[in-house]
């Protein structure tokens, strides 16, 4: 199976989004869900009202903080982000090199949900 690109391989991406933090990774997904761009308004306007991970506008870039943690200890060498921000756009994006093994990542983890780690596990 070909490397997603940027140095990730499918299995850091699953290793990531198994990882982070169960916002986190909400808002991984609804970044994949929607093409792989999104403004800071429109991702904090979904989880506001989000049922199963509802998120306080406030603390959306808080909560994806752990992307970044989990970044540096399952990710690449080469330090390329996961995820990627633009503040004077206000916008979130995902490298479209990733988007189809984030795809297939999210697919494993739903079909596996007991290869993902729950809140306060390490």
């Amino acid at each position: 199976m070909p490397s997603p690109g940027q140095g990730w391989t499918e299995r850091m991406l699953f290793d990531t989004i198994a990882a982070v933090v169960p916002g986190a990774r909400a808002v991984l997904r609804r970044l994949v869900d929607v093409g792989g761009t999104a403004s800071y308004e429109e991702v904090q306007d979904h989880f506001a009202v989000y049922p199963e991970t509802p998120i306080d506008p406030r603390r959306i870039g808080g909560t994806l903080t752990s992307i970044g943690a989990v970044r540096r200890r399952v990710g690449p060498d080469n330090r390329s982000n996961l995820l990627g921000r633009d503040d004077r756009r206000r916008i979130y994006w995902i490298e479209p090199a990733l988007l189809e093994g984030l795809k297939r990542a999210f697919g494993l983890a739903e079909a596996r949900p007991d290869l993902c780690q729950e809140p306060g596990d390490s």
